[in-house]
């Protein structure tokens, strides 16, 4: 089975170190980013099965991330704490999730964004 390999977008350290070792917990291979930049710079040169991007970065929208992902073959989780803020045209794009939320939460979300949830 080849790995799933997810790129977390977050600028909040703690969420990000958090967030990373509950994937990582679930067997994913995790990269971190904590701006647009940086996470642009890793789409160019790795492929990613998910890309989960907080929706307000230091240097710009979580959904030019979540945007060039998708037009790349990536399944895509926005997260935000202002998730009525989102342009429509973006909420129908990519899977969203409101902050603050458990790690439950997020994973289960991620699995589903998979389609890694169990149906039973």
């Amino acid at each position: 089975m080849p790995e799933t390999r997810v790129l977390l977008v977050e600028d909040d350290p703690d969420v990000r170190n958090i967030l990373g070792i509950v994937l990582e917990g679930e067997g994913y291979v995790v990269d971190t980013a904590d701006t647009v930049e940086d996470a642009m710079r890793r789409l160019d040169g790795t492929r990613y099965t998910l890309v989960t991007t907080d929706w307000r970065l230091p240097d710009g929208l979580g959904s030019t991330v979540a945007d060039r992902a998708a037009d790349l073959g990536a399944k895509t989780l926005i997260i935000s704490g202002y998730l009525f803020s989102i342009p429509p045209e973006t909420a129908e794009r990519h899977e969203l999730l409101m902050k603050p939320m458990r790690p439950s939460e997020f994973i289960s979300v991620v699995k589903r964004v998979l389609g890694e949830a169990n149906l039973s």
